[in-house]
């Protein structure tokens, strides 16, 4: 797949990740059964959805990547600072993206806390300037 179509996939959600009324989903707490509480699960909302559908569409998860270890060293950056993904290379949004993506499955809620905290949105924006620049 060509990267503009994969870089419009994901510039393409910014106006609903960035909307008021985001629906991107809550926290399932089912009451404790005989004593013994749950610690519940991630159901995702519509917005994360449409989210979701444009990873998979630009292909942006990349398989047999080492995602722990790139966290960890050079993605540091863009767990730490909120600004240095506007500089990202479309290579280092597909490996924070894997990065997003495979931690759910480890830690449930990963995906919902990089929504709250702007990551998804920085992302998509980057993907949006990405397509300017070369459209230019």
């Amino acid at each position: 797949m060509e990267l503009t179509a994969r870089l419009r996939a994901l510039a393409d959600v910014l106006p609903l990740l960035e909307a008021p009324d985001a629906d991107f989903g809550h926290w399932e707490l089912p009451p404790p059964r005989d004593g013994v509480g749950s610690l519940g699960w991630f159901e995702f909302g519509p917005t994360a959805d449409v989210w979701r559908a444009a990873v998979a569409a630009g292909h942006w998860i990349i398989t047999g990547f080492d995602w722990r270890t790139w966290l960890a060293g050079d993605g540091r950056a863009f767990r730490e600072d909120p600004d240095a993904i506007s500089t990202a290379t479309p290579d280092q949004l597909a490996w924070l993206l894997t990065a997003i993506v495979r931690s759910d499955r480890f830690t449930e809620g990963s995906i919902a806390g990089a929504f709250e905290s702007g990551l998804l949105s920085g992302i998509s924006r980057r993907a949006r300037d990405l397509l300017q620049e070369r459209r230019a």
